[in-house]
């Protein structure tokens, strides 16, 4: 039997190998004779509304697929489409307003008997699912429920969760004047059936196993991967409003690039929950469970081009492709230093769950950058190898205040902490001796768009920001508008990058603040040397590291009260970081998420465990009373052990 939990487990993995093209993958010029499945944005719903009644007609069917754009591979796959219209993917968006009375009919024109889900008023309940035999139909009739963002699903394969392309968004309005907004719907295709997957992802499976099953996956939003998914456009000041949809077997942290957002909503398909606003969070990542839906908004303050997408590797890697530099069949373990140099491409080096965003000038006018009022403080960020001995290239950081790059330091990997002042600007030239061109993004920072650090893309107009070659320069400047716990991050999508240490903490202080490291901790969790995408799909637990060790010590003084900041940094996993003592949990309050203070509410003591996924950053405090040894635990979510800190409070 194959269990739900299995299905959940899947988010910290990978599953693109080279080698022959996948099963159902056909190159678009041989394609030939499969009926076209459209990709649907969402804007329009489906079905017919008289008399306060919506009748939908939709059809099963299996047609061809190109999630890369009209010139990409064609997949064969099942999918669902309204009666004399093209199949789509996601399937048909059902939008109605609340008390809408529905009746939805499902020709099954596929071999297989089709079960759907969701067809049912949203309570909370769960529903019966609709069993459809192979060429007959079945109708479902019901009123729609609470307003809210939901989704429903089919399957032939009998998944546990909305896997593969048969899944659409169902959104229920309330009555009166409806905000304007997208729906973003996020779904998968794979080689594998159900049996396949769950025999991968059990506990006492093999690489070779892995390996031979040759598994592939391919993550979109809207029915598209990156570059051809939407571009969405706004003016800077609108009021932009989206409704994001999981309807992927797999947890999904979604990052947004410059800006914050606030989750206004989330839910599990069949209950929405409004957050209460004393408890709002303003966050730069989210995580996204399977089958999760969340409504979130946010104000485009800055001119230029931007990215909405997972932050998962594996997600968004150019290796992600079906065709095309980066996918296939180049070596998924390190692209950009054996030849196939897939960052340069138009694509940005990117694949996959991406949706790029570009902001244009108010209509009043264009946005006119302030001027510091004083000098920038000047840093240098040498990018140089590291010096483990690795056959692969390796890189490490060092920073040296002014403007002259160091040329005797060794490089730290992680980077050391960069540490800021809240509205005092700065200039960090960043200078590149790797042997291979790199970027960088400084993840959580509200800066220009050009600075941001996605290679080709980031910018206004034509002034893009550029790769950092070897040997080149790339000065960024910015000016933090608020205190907090933040990431500076390789931005190429490459294992060997960013498990080298090319990553570190920025901190940002209040004026007249002081970072103590004595009493201000950093524990950022990465993993080091992964050389390849199979070692990362089976998340050797002795590649997780804390601070760039197996197991770090650190000394704290008693009596005090301590700021730990966690970050996780790693490729593409979730953990649960806890803080344990020898009688169980210790205590901590939480003070920030990704910079972003907590509501008072949610700003009290609590049990020192916390789930983090990568791209997230969470502060909080702890009071050191006594003498005693602590240790910071590093586990999966399912509860394996990955790695340990130990602190000695003295």
């Amino acid at each position: 039997m194959f269990r739900k939990n299995v299905w959940l487990a899947c988010a910290a993995s990978v599953w693109f190998t080279a080698g022959p093209a996948a099963s159902g993958v056909t190159p678009a010029a041989a394609a030939g004779g499969g009926e076209t499945i459209v990709a649907n944005d969402n804007t329009r719903a489906a079905g017919l509304i008289s008399d306060g009644t919506l009748t939908l007609r939709l059809r099963a069917a299996a047609g061809l697929w190109r999630p890369e754009g009209a010139d990409g591979p064609a997949l064969s796959v099942d999918a669902l489409g309204e009666i004399s219209s093209s199949l789509t993917v996601p399937a048909p968006l059902i939008r109605v307003v609340e008390g809408t009375r529905i009746v939805v009919s499902i020709h099954n024109e596929l071999a297989s008997p089709l079960h759907v889900n969701g067809l049912c008023a949203r309570d909370g309940s769960a529903c019966a699912p609709l069993d459809v035999p192979s060429g007959e139909t079945r109708e479902a009739r019901f009123t729609s429920g609470k307003a809210g963002t939901y989704h429903y699903w089919a399957t032939t394969m009998g998944a546990p969760v909305p896997f593969r392309e048969l899944a659409g968004g169902f959104i229920v309005d309330p009555p009166g004047q409806v905000e304007p907004d997208r729906v973003l719907v996020i779904t998968e295709w794979s080689n594998l059936t159900p049996i396949q997957l769950g025999r991968i992802m059990t506990a006492d499976d093999t690489g070779e196993a892995f390996l031979s099953a040759d598994p592939r996956f391919v993550f979109v939003i809207n029915g598209l991967s990156w570059p051809a998914t939407e571009r969405m456009t706004y003016r800077r000041g609108d009021r932009v409003r989206w409704r994001v949809i999981n309807l992927s077997s797999q947890i999904h942290p979604m990052h947004l690039h410059g800006f914050y957002f606030d989750v206004l909503s989330q839910g599990d398909g069949l209950k929405d929950s409004v957050a209460d606003p004393t408890r709002a969070r303003r966050v730069v990542t989210q995580m996204l469970p399977s089958s999760g839906t969340m409504t979130l908004q946010w104000t485009p303050e800055r001119e230029g081009n931007w990215l909405f997408h997972c932050h998962i590797m594996g997600h968004v890697s150019p290796m992600r492709r079906l065709s095309g530099p980066g996918g296939g069949h180049v070596d998924a373990g390190h692209t950009s230093a054996h030849g196939s140099h897939a960052a340069h491409d138009e694509a940005g080096g990117m694949a996959g769950m991406i949706l790029g965003v570009t902001v244009l000038p108010s209509e009043t006018g264009s946005h006119t950058r302030t001027v510091p009022e004083r000098a920038p403080r000047k840093l240098t960020l040498t990018i140089q190898p590291g010096s483990g001995g690795r056959t692969e290239p390796a890189g490490g950081f060092v920073l040296t205040e002014g403007t002259t790059a160091s040329t005797s330091e060794p490089a730290s990997s992680p980077g050391p902490a960069i540490v800021l002042r809240r509205d005092e600007p700065v200039e960090i030239t960043v200078v590149n001796r790797l042997q291979e061109a790199t970027a960088l993004h400084w993840h959580g920072m509200e800066l220009d768009s050009f600075y941001d650090g996605v290679h080709n893309w980031s910018g206004i107009s034509r002034q893009l920001a550029p790769m950092i070659e070897p040997g080149a320069t790339f000065v960024v400047r910015f000016t933090p508008p608020r205190a907090g716990t933040f990431i500076y991050h390789t931005h190429l999508h490459d294992y060997v990058q960013l498990s080298s240490g090319m990553y570190g903490p920025l901190i940002v202080m209040n004026p007249g603040e002081t970072f103590d490291p004595a009493t201000d901790h950093v524990l950022v969790v990465g993993r080091r040397n992964i050389t390849s995408e199979a070692a990362n799909i089976l998340q050797d637990p002795a590649s997780v590291v804390l601070n760039g060790e197996r197991a770090p010590r650190f000394s704290w003084k008693a009596g005090a009260t301590h700021r730990v900041r966690l970050i996780n940094i790693t490729p593409d996993d979730i953990f649960n970081v806890s803080l344990e003592t020898g009688n169980g949990l210790a205590q901590w309050t939480p003070i920030a998420k990704d910079g972003a203070t907590v509501p008072d509410a949610d700003a009290v003591s609590v049990p020192a465990r916390q789930t983090i996924a990568v791209g997230e950053t969470y502060d909080f405090t702890y009071v050191a009373a006594n003498r005693r040894t602590v240790w910071f635990d590093v586990r999966t979510t399912s509860g394996k052990w990955q790695a340990q800190g130990e602190v000695i409070v003295k």
